[in-house]
């Protein structure tokens, strides 16, 4: 039973865990953490695109430059064609990477910034929280706010269930105490057995009590149980496209950096 509570006094597990107060913020933060990831993908093909775009223009100077030193006469006949070979190949394959950083820059980093765009919308005041996080967080608020609720009622109920037994017990003592005290007088005695009867009531008072809301809050679980399932298999969905995409976009970017495809 979520949030069950032993009568006899066992301690609520402290293992956090999906179903206890406010644990969905790990799932609310999974949203955060998408959007977050989007910028960092978009800064990791961002840096991708200059190293080509450097590597291509590194590649076309060198090229341009020992074209010109060809042109010297200095080198003539089989040896001139190979070196201008060889120049010319890097030509080629500098347009080859100065391809890649535009396809990097113009598709896949356009494409991914339009995507971002689509999913995730901040509000318009700071701390400019998204939009779709706090409908997870709201949604998950309400579904849990009347388990919750209950749940407070059995901590309550257990303190003051354990409180009245520990005043009995203390009571019982007082009482056989009093019993084998030879200068008691009966009226002391019998002071103190009052007392002890008046305990006795208020534990089965907060007994009645906390097995009322345990009994609450066990009939509460199945409602709790399918309304946090639903928001959850919503943010699990939201997860679940990102994912998808993330794996398209990395299967693009691959084949946008294979430059044997694009050298002539």
């Amino acid at each position: 039973m979520v949030g069950s509570v032993d009568l006899e006094g066992t301690e609520l597990s402290t293992v956090p865990s999906f179903w206890e107060c406010r644990e969905y913020q790990r799932t609310v933060r999974r949203v955060e953490t998408s959007n977050k990831l989007c910028n960092e993908l978009a800064q990791m093909i961002q840096e991708r695109a200059e190293v080509e775009r450097a590597y291509a223009a590194n590649l076309k100077r060198w090229s341009s430059k020992w074209l010109s030193f060809l042109d010297s006469g200095l080198e003539y006949g089989s040896g001139a064609s190979a070196w201008k070979g060889l120049c010319v190949e890097a030509d080629a394959v500098s347009n080859a990477h100065k391809s890649v950083q535009t396809q990097l820059i113009d598709e896949l980093l356009t494409g991914l910034k339009h995507w971002q765009k689509e999913h995730f919308h901040k509000t318009p005041l700071p701390p400019h929280a998204l939009k779709e996080a706090k409908l997870f967080e709201q949604d998950f608020e309400q579904a849990q706010k009347p388990w919750a609720k209950r749940l407070r009622k059995v901590y309550n109920g257990k303190k003051e269930y354990h409180q009245a037994c520990k005043m009995e017990r203390s009571l019982q003592v007082q009482v056989q105490n009093a019993k084998n005290d030879p200068s008691g007088t009966p009226e002391q005695l019998k002071k103190m057995q009052d007392k002890l009867k008046k305990a006795e009531k208020e534990v089965e008072r907060t007994r009645s009590n906390y097995t009322n809301a345990l009994n609450d809050l066990d009939a509460e679980s199945p409602r709790y149980l399918e309304e946090m399932t639903k928001v959850f298999n919503r943010t699990q969905e939201f997860e679940r496209e990102r994912l998808t995409y993330f794996k398209c976009l990395f299967m693009n970017m691959q084949q946008a950096l294979n430059v044997t495809l694009k050298v002539k």
